[in-house]
């Protein structure tokens, strides 16, 4: 190559690449030999799209949105439970509930209504004499019954109504009435849209498990918060120096989580451990310390979709999270901008991660898991609401989605 043309191609690669790192822009060569533009940028907006824009429509929706709840039902299948211990996976779908009876947001006047309620909950029925398809024959029936006795639902078959739908049981069991899925708006745990998930219509659900909850003292529900905070260590347990690059713990179910153990298992740097048919609690609990010492923390998709519980982990331990699924709808995705405190990559980037992870800037990832503290108030539960926490997050989706309803 002639001098002049040499140094004018180098001249234009500076120039390119000093735009690049201005802007913060990564570009790793993926493992299948294709380049890959990843936006690890520090966002102008901060941590929202819009700050000003959320922030006016928040404070019209604290002060406007009603919601009336549907009294009654089979004990069965809505959610009457006073068992105050959250269980598993559901607990999300609990705190829900419990959390919209201890809100300003009910009315008993369903004419000035915006949105109603169908307090259904599967985790209570039980299939009994081994009939076939007995949730949805029950589910069926009684959403007949409110379509019958209240003429709400059939106003706008259902477009004004939600329910909470946290796992593939309740899919298979409101299946039996079309219009729930098609119509109906789903609070829905860990969704991934290449399932029956609606994202301009269903919302995003948090999830976090019974052991986000602080000791107990007067019962579960007391006046304490209850934060994502799956352990109680003291300032400098809770501060350590995060000397390994990242953590994940779990079941290798899925092809993404068997790629981690190709490529990762064993290597100093990396905290990922392996575990069969181990519930999170107990992955949480053994290796709470690991988590506080990583500077992120995978979430790789699952046999089925992400493991939703791992976001809010990630906030509680002040760790980065990395996003690994393709399809997964992250919550408040239209509020918050996630590349501002989370990478997210595609399944098939395993092999490149840690290079990318550790060619991160220093002053980058700072900025990020500052950014993680800012947002960890949206992933939060309370005993009683509390501004800005999940409750409220999750019932400002709502708002927004009551605006293309017509009736």
């Amino acid at each position: 190559m002639p001098p002049l043309k040499a140094l004018a191609a180098l001249v234009i690669f500076f120039s390119i690449a000093s735009i690049l790192l201005q802007q913060r822009y990564w570009l790793p060569l993926s493992s299948k030999g294709k380049s890959t533009l990843y936006v690890l940028q520090q966002s102008t907006a901060g941590v929202h799209h819009s700050e000003e824009f959320f922030l006016l429509n928040y404070e019209a929706m604290e002060k406007d949105l009603k919601v009336f709840v549907y009294p009654g039902g089979n004990p069965k299948m809505c959610y009457h439970s006073i068992d105050k211990k959250l269980k598993s996976n559901y607990a999300s779908e609990h705190y829900f509930f419990m959390n919209l009876r201890n809100s300003s947001f009910l009315t008993e006047n369903p004419d000035e209504a915006h949105l109603f309620f169908i307090p259904l909950s599967c985790p209570p029925m039980k299939d009994q004499d081994a009939l076939p398809r007995y949730k949805e024959m029950v589910i069926q029936n009684y959403v007949r019954a409110l379509t019958i006795k209240y003429p709400y639902w059939n106003r706008t078959l259902g477009a004004d109504h939600f329910f909470v739908s946290c796992h593939g049981i309740g899919n298979r069991a409101t299946a039996a009435f079309p219009f729930l899925l098609k119509n109906a708006i789903r609070l829905v745990c860990s969704p991934s849209y290449d399932s029956n998930y609606i994202p301009h219509k269903d919302v995003s659900l948090p999830q976090i498990l019974e052991l986000s909850l602080p000791p107990e003292r007067d019962g579960m529900w007391n006046d304490s918060t209850m934060e994502s905070l799956p352990i109680q260590l003291s300032p400098v347990e809770t501060h350590p120096p995060r000397t390994k690059l990242c953590f994940w713990a779990g079941s290798p179910n899925s092809e993404v989580r068997k790629n981690l153990r190709v490529h990762y298992k064993g290597l100093e740097e990396f905290e990922i451990h392996f575990v069969e048919n181990v519930k999170r609690a107990f992955v949480l609990d053994t290796f709470q310390k690991e988590i506080y010492r990583s500077k992120f923390c995978i979430c790789p998709r699952g046999k089925t979709q992400v493991g939703g519980v791992c976001l809010a982990e990630s906030m509680a331990f002040g760790c980065v999270p990395v996003i690994m699924s393709d399809y997964y709808d992250l919550p408040f995705n239209d509020i918050l901008d996630w590349n501002a405190f989370s990478v997210i990559l595609k399944e098939d980037d395993v092999p490149i991660m840690g290079e990318i992870l550790k060619g991160m800037p220093e002053d980058m990832f700072e900025k990020m898991r500052q950014n993680v503290l800012k947002v960890s108030k949206y992933f939060k539960w309370h005993f009683r609401p509390v501004k800005y926490d999940e409750f409220h997050m999750v019932m400002y989706e709502l708002w927004k989605r009551r605006h293309v309803i017509r009736y």
